[in-house]
């Protein structure tokens, strides 16, 4: 079987194209499972009811609201896109035969400023809107926290500390790239510990949550940091340092329709969710490579992966007063919440684009090797 690896496998396009279909996913869930009537997710924590709710409505009972229905319950696993995402990237960027070595400290420096430098205004200007509608400050050492990117491994229920916003997902960030830089990047030429230590990592993400279904309070601890991310990340490691079979364009959509149908499966046993990002990574790179390279179809997903980090960014804001001065106030979920939705669109989209002419302005940090 004839194996392709690096841009072989993955393209920078098509990678853009996967980082559009999280950011879509994530910042469209966002959204939808705040509406009264949206069917409730299994993210940091797990209810059978909400699998079982949701494989109902998808077998029995779809309806006008199934977009809304769908990205409520599916558009968080963009995140464990992006982490794999992310893993790829780290691999493809850090383990070329002719690279030098990195040394630990300029390496999390490095991205921590560049974390920091995306960052910083966006969560500032999510603070003083919530605010303005009514929700408060929070207290400085909480901001201060997230500021500093420790907030997700301080505060052991981060459900209140973590808002407003994403922001909690560049402190998750940070512990990716150190968990990388001593764990993973050592390992790039050593033999069998090249996939060994990936494939551990998987496992130990595995065997720390399996006991923890009922014990919801360090369950959702765990799953706000490096726990949720060593399953993905690692994939994207083993896929950048082995590659995939080469696979027929049907057998690819095969793939991608079966690792969807299973995703919802997965959700009606707390063992099998566990492994759910699995099931995103198999069905997102099927699906992509569906397509030619360079597809018009993909030319819309391909603009809002070159868009993400600055849709991610800014995307809570204009949210919250579409939702405090209006949603909120209706009883149920109607039809005219997909204009309201058009709208948080457009303004994401512009907000987005004013975000990324400001981050022009701000120097980006450079990695001393």
């Amino acid at each position: 079987m004839q194996f392709i690896k690096g841009n072989n496998l993955l393209s920078r396009a098509q990678c853009d194209v996967l980082r559009g279909l999280a950011i879509t996913g994530i910042f469209l869930h966002n959204f939808c499972h705040w509406l009264h009537g949206a069917h409730h997710e299994n993210e940091y924590i797990y209810y059978l009811e909400h699998g079982q709710t949701s494989w109902n409505y998808w077998t029995q009972g779809i309806d006008w609201f199934f977009p809304i229905q769908f990205f409520s319950f599916f558009g968080h696993f963009g995140v464990p896109l992006f982490l794999f995402l992310s893993g790829w990237g780290l691999a493809m960027k850090y383990e070329k035969d002719d690279s030098s070595s990195i040394k630990p400290l300029p390496f999390i420096k490095y991205h921590w400023l560049k974390l920091f430098r995306l960052m910083a205004l966006g969560y500032l200007l999510s603070i003083v809107t919530y605010a303005a509608f009514g929700f408060g400050f929070h207290p400085w050492y909480e901001i201060l926290s997230q500021l500093t990117m420790v907030v997700n491994a301080i505060f052991v229920s981060p459900g209140s500390a973590l808002s407003p916003g994403p922001y909690w997902f560049f402190g998750l960030m940070l512990e990716v790239y150190v968990f990388y830089i001593l764990f993973l990047y050592p390992t790039r030429n050593k033999g069998c510990w090249r996939w060994l230590m990936p494939v551990l990592s998987i496992a130990v993400a595995i065997a720390v949550q399996v006991p923890l279904e009922t014990h919801t309070t360090i369950l959702n601890y765990m799953r706000y940091n490096l726990v949720v991310a060593m399953l993905p990340m690692s994939l994207g490691i083993l896929m950048a340092r082995y590659g995939l079979p080469r696979l027929r364009r049907g057998t690819l959509a095969v793939v991608a329709v079966v690792s969807l149908v299973m995703l919802a499966a997965f959700n009606l046993n707390y063992q099998l969710w566990l492994w759910a990002p699995v099931l995103v990574v198999t069905g997102a790179v099927a699906a992509v490579k569906c397509f030619a390279s360079g597809s018009v179809i993909l030319k819309p997903m391909q603009w809002m992966g070159v868009m993400s980090s600055f849709i991610f960014v800014v995307h809570s804001i204009p949210r919250m007063p579409i939702f405090k001065l209006w949603l909120w106030k209706q009883p149920e979920m109607l039809l005219t919440d997909y204009a309201w939705l058009a709208l948080y669109i457009a303004l994401t989209l512009l907000l987005a684009w004013l975000y990324k002419q400001y981050l022009r302005l701000i120097p980006s940090p450079t990695l001393k090797r």
